[in-house]
């Protein structure tokens, strides 16, 4: 492998009437004679004439083997560059010492670089090698309908000292070296359309101070689109038809996904791999000169989800079935609450997915992911056990931010809200579809509510509840700014609640020791009474008991004995700080499912509730809203 070695600058007060030659990449030095190795700090005269001396100075100048020019007046084939017609070896310097060369211009040189050639080190000048020559040009042909790629000439004289050929291009010009050119001599020079250009003006210079425009403008066909593959898997293999195509730099899948791709001879066939990380949609293809094409659509398999058998009202334990379109795709399920679900607690079967509402579900979205563009998002809503206490209804339509103040200046006395209870605000949308919000704001001022109260929630579904919790601070503030303004747009509030006040209702009151074998019922068909009527879902029954102290035990059955209902104490290896929490505090309670009350109340032989055992004593039972 050939080292680029770097060069630095050397002051132009040293060298007066050469030209700069360094090179980026090394630390500049205050004294350049102090580097190590081959450094090629300038040379000149530049602009030059050939067969005229030319001054190289530097550094250990000694140990290079040759000096190579740009240029040849050979033809090069495509843009290969080929160097070896304007070489000059060690044995054809005119003199050299350690810190000059100098060395007579061979007449192939076109502008262009230096290079040095010291072993295996390549030695490269920054600055270029100009000729004082004038440049005339007199013709450009082709100009119309070409193509990158194809080849135009340049006729007139002195064209050899031409540096440089800008085509117009959106980047900032295309333009191609004197080396690059495929042929030079005095008359004429010859090069490819790069692939960055476009239609406009040509500029030629000399790489110095002289530069012109030529006086007609070429046209350059551009790259076009005129078909795709309609629709393909990842990883599937996609064809993008057109003409010009190898002016396309890079294509970007939906998503901003660049792909690897080929091209074909003819210029017209794109062939691409379709990315794992995308979704369906138009392909952007960027060209060297920075203009894009865009194709039409591609389809690629995409997770849908058409129809949930149960959104709201959920319980722990139903069972839920979604219905929907490449759900085989899913790779990950996000539960509200839940986190992350593993395959164990879905199952995904032709074109549904079931799964079993966990314990630790909440009220959120569930997100069903495919790759990083492709999800879905679905709403749920828990059901809830705690009974709402109503503190506004009516038909508040808002629309354009109207606001309804009947929560503020002593609407409702705010006072009365628990901290880090949930306020559910019960609305339908007016125009159902469109996009909606609510918004929550100060009583005075309409001003912000403190964090964690955004300044407005988006309305996804166009009837339901929001619920919000309202924290200490939150509380304090609203209590401190006049109450609370409802805002917003596009919906209409039908309720306002919160948390209706726990209400605990005892059903039975004595001592009841059940480590004799006393296995009381409490229900309807004895022991302990208390109505059918008394109890629902939601509700929580109590039991309060004092203990023998370690090793206490005590579970609750439904009136049949079939099922435990809840098993409690040390006994049972319970964690002992909670076992000694529970028996510290004598109260344990149940919160009662639909499952539970369906289950005690039916009739086996007898009625009944609940049976208790243990080896506590019974002091008190209660039931609590």
């Amino acid at each position: 492998m050939k080292k680029i070695s770097n060069i630095f600058i050397l002051s132009a007060v040293a060298l007066m009437g050469l030209s700069l030659a360094a090179c980026s990449e090394d630390d500049y030095n205050t004294n350049p004679y102090s580097k190590s190795g081959v450094n090629l700090l300038a040379f000149g005269p530049s602009p030059n004439t050939r067969s005229q001396q030319i001054r190289i100075t530097g550094t250990n100048m000694q140990s290079v083997d040759k000096v190579i020019f740009a240029g040849g007046t050979i033809e090069r084939a495509g843009k290969v560059i080929n160097l070896t017609g304007a070489e000059v070896e060690r044995a054809n310097f005119n003199s050299s010492d350690n810190e000059n060369i100098y060395v007579t211009i061979p007449e192939e040189t076109v502008p262009g670089n230096i290079r040095l050639i010291a072993g295996n080190d390549t030695i490269i000048s920054e600055g270029t090698l100009t000729f004082e020559e004038p440049i005339e040009v007199t013709s450009v042909s082709p100009i119309e309908g070409l193509n990158a790629g194809d080849e135009i000439s340049i006729k007139g004289d002195y064209v050899y000292n031409i540096a440089e050929v800008i085509f117009t291009s959106g980047v900032s010009g295309a333009p191609v070296a004197a080396e690059d050119f495929t042929y030079v001599s005095r008359k004429e020079i010859r090069l490819l359309v790069p692939l960055a250009a476009e239609s406009g003006t040509i500029t030629v210079n000399d790489g110095a101070d002289w530069e012109e425009d030529y006086k007609d403008p070429v046209t350059i066909n551009t790259a076009s689109v005129s078909g795709i593959t309609a629709s393909a898997d990842f990883g599937q293999q996609i064809q993008i038809t057109g003409s010009n195509l190898h002016t396309v730099e890079s294509v970007i899948f939906p998503g901003g996904v660049s792909a690897e791709f080929n091209v074909s001879a003819d210029h017209k066939t794109i062939t691409a791999t379709v990315p794992a990380e995308t979704k369906s949609g138009v392909i952007n293809l960027v060209l060297y000169s920075g203009a894009s094409l865009t194709t039409d659509e591609l389809s690629v398999p995409t997770l849908a989800v058409t129809n949930v058998s149960k959104e709201k009202d959920l319980k722990v334990g139903d069972t839920v079935v979604l219905t929907g379109e490449n759900l085989d795709r899913i790779t990950s399920i996000t539960m509200p609450g839940h986190g992350e679900m593993t395959s164990s607690e879905y199952t995904i079967s032709g074109n549904t997915l079931t799964f079993t509402v966990p314990e630790d579900m909440t009220d959120g979205s569930m997100v069903l992911t495919q790759n990083s563009f492709i999800s879905v998002t679905l709403k749920f809503i828990m059901h809830t056990d705690s009974p709402e206490q109503t503190i506004w209804a009516g038909e508040f339509v808002c629309s354009g931010w109207g606001g309804n103040q009947d929560l503020a200046w002593g609407g409702f006395d705010w006072t009365t809200v628990a901290a880090n209870s949930k306020v559910s605000f019960y609305f339908k949308k007016n125009n159902p579809g469109a996009w909606g919000c609510i918004s929550l704001r100060h009583g005075n001022s309409w001003g912000n509510l403190p964090a964690p109260i955004p300044g407005q929630y988006d309305l996804d579904e166009d009837e339901g509840v929001l619920g919000v919790i309202f924290t200490q601070e939150v509380l304090d503030d609203i209590i401190a700014n006049g109450g609370l303004v409802m805002t917003g747009d596009n919906y209409t509030l039908t309720k306002v609640t919160i948390p209706a006040p726990v209400t605990e209702v005892t059903i039975w009151q004595g001592s009841e020791d059940l480590s004799d074998g006393h296995q009381p019922y409490i229900g309807t068909d004895g022991g302990i009474e208390f109505s059918e009527n008394d109890v629902k879902a939601g509700q929580t029954v109590k039991f309060y008991f004092t203990t023998p102290g370690a090793e206490w035990w005590f579970q609750v059955f439904e009136g049949h004995w079939d099922k435990v209902l809840g098993m409690y104490g040390e006994w049972k290896g319970e964690n002992p700080e909670h076992a000694a929490q529970v028996a510290a505090e004598g109260c344990i309670s149940l919160k009662l499912t639909q499952d539970m009350i369906d289950a005690a109340l039916k009739q086996q032989w007898w009625g009944g509730i609940f049976v208790v055992q243990g080896n506590i004593t019974l002091t008190k039972v209660t039931v609590a809203n």
